[in-house]
């Protein structure tokens, strides 16, 4: 294999095939994929040879080549950030799609995905293990914390500020200048107009905080 641009992937999942097929695109040889939680058949349903456990990247490396690419290919923001720790900092893969329109001013942190038809535009930066899906818009002087995911088609206006391991679900909006804080969620359809505090899940338009119902009595 042409080791300089072969790739392990970990996870063997829905977003792992999205990562392999625009890595694919985009030159990558996927060696295969390590996941706990599939088996061959079910990581080979998805194109993805099964190589083994999470814990056996070390072996699985030194079997494919010690100088094989790695990416974290998983929608949770804490697996993504344990597994990217088990990588060697000169071997965590950022992918970017063929199709992504990425300004050469911004800035990509190791380990980051952006996919098909997205944009990340002029000093935007997104740290290790960001997610930019499909069709997704981070405008200029974006700032992304690590392992947040910014779900296929958001639009994320300019100057936006996301703190790390937030999730911007499908179709949201932030209004320019906006802050989303640490570990908030922005649900599917929403319009930040104002910030959203840490922890928080805001949803609806605007978004507003959810608040859980109260049991009776």
């Amino acid at each position: 294999m042409d080791t300089t641009r072969t790739l392990l992937l970990m996870g063997g999942g829905g977003h792992a095939a999205v990562v392999a097929d625009a890595a694919r695109a985009a030159g990558w040889t996927i060696a295969g994929c390590l996941d706990d939680a599939a088996d061959a058949a079910a990581t080979a349903a998805v194109g993805l040879l099964h190589l083994g456990a999470i814990d056996d990247l070390a072996r699985v490396r030194v079997d494919i080549d010690p100088a094989a690419f790695v990416h974290a290919a998983h929608g949770d923001p804490d697996l993504r950030r344990r597994w990217l720790e088990r990588v060697p900092p000169d071997a965590a893969a950022t992918v970017v799609h063929p199709t992504a329109v990425v300004s050469p001013s911004a800035r990509l942190d190791a380990g980051v995905f952006v996919g098909p038809l997205a944009i990340v535009n002029a000093r935007a930066t997104l740290e290790t293990g960001v997610i930019v899906n499909s069709g997704a818009i981070v405008e200029h002087d974006g700032h992304l914390g690590a392992y947040t995911h910014v779900a296929p088609g958001s639009v994320l206006a300019g100057s936006v500020k996301v703190g790390p391991a937030c999730l911007i679900g499908a179709g949201a909006i932030v209004h320019r200048g906006r802050t989303i804080g640490a570990r908030a969620t922005l649900g599917a359809g929403a319009v930040a107009v104002s910030d959203i505090p840490p922890g928080v899940r805001a949803v609806g338009v605007p978004a507003r905080p959810l608040v859980a119902a109260t049991e009776p009595g």
